[in-house]
């Protein structure tokens, strides 16, 4: 069989071309999620190989513009995530943070729309033709023995980032590493036999990543509300807001439990 590496990044790339036209569209606000998503799966592509290459392919050098446009949609997409969690709850006492969000969307898109007019789409092209030129030097063998090992780096740095500090960064950053972990697998239709490195299935892993990303959200949300009130110590509503700040905290809390015990007892981390 072909080295699957380079299909999979030409199905990303067609992808984030595709949504980098919805993305000039303010109303399309989820043509930037998938956009984002796309750019990730690439990077996990290249990060593949440059290990795949020893070194020999630059991800860093090759993803640069790429790299760029997809950190300047970031901030836009930061407030819509949190814009839209904050209107899931139809709270109407949530409705001046909303507004806040509102203004803040409307400056940073005006950001964005210039990253778009300045982003080159033949700079995917470039990187095609550079992935290209590299991967057709090794097989698909060599191929699933570097994103094996690959895994492995990313569970060493998902031991060290546990050990490293009792901080909720940690968490987060761990999140990241175990869904470059479900990008590479992706890459290889299940051949990577994640299940003998991370003591998980891969449905139980998809299940850890949706129960990082509620805490994640409930961590946010609980920063921006509390930064609201000590601003706002006065605000209509401080009272009601302060409770609903303090049920967030106390579920967010219930979620690091439930996403650390599944790190430690089933995945082995910490041990």
């Amino acid at each position: 069989m072909p080295n699957p590496i380079l299909p999979y990044y030409q199905k990303h790339r067609n992808l984030v071309e595709e949504y980098y036209h919805a993305c000039k569209d303010p109303d399309d606000i989820e043509a930037i999620h998938n956009m984002r998503l796309s750019v990730k799966r690439i990077r996990v592509v290249a990060k593949l190989t440059e290990r795949l290459s020893n070194h020999a392919f630059d991800a860093k050098d090759t993803l640069r513009d790429l790299n760029k446009f997809f950190k300047s949609s970031g901030r836009l997409r930061d407030i819509q995530i949190t814009k839209q969690l904050l209107e899931n709850y139809h709270m109407h006492d949530l409705d001046p943070i909303i507004n806040r969000f509102s203004k803040r969307e409307k400056k940073q898109r005006v950001k964005f729309d210039r990253a778009i007019m300045n982003f080159r789409l033949e700079i995917l092209n470039d990187i095609e033709i550079s992935l290209a030129d590299e991967l057709k030097k090794h097989s698909e063998e060599e191929a699933i023995i570097a994103g094996r090992n690959l895994v492995s780096v990313y569970l060493s740095e998902i031991h060290e980032l546990f050990h490293m500090s009792s901080k909720e960064k940690r968490l987060h950053n761990i999140r990241t590493r175990l869904k470059d972990i479900n990008y590479l697998n992706n890459i290889f239709d299940g051949q990577l036999d994640l299940e003998e490195q991370l003591f998980i299935s891969v449905a139980r892993l998809k299940e850890l990543g949706e129960l990082a990303g509620s805490w994640h959200d409930h961590l946010n949300l609980e920063s921006i509300l509390q930064k609201y009130l000590d601003k706002e110590p006065e605000a209509e509503h401080a009272e009601s807001l302060l409770n609903f700040t303090n049920n967030l905290k106390e579920k967010k809390q219930e979620l690091a439990q439930e996403y650390r015990c599944v790190l430690m007892n089933e995945m082995k981390v910490g041990g």
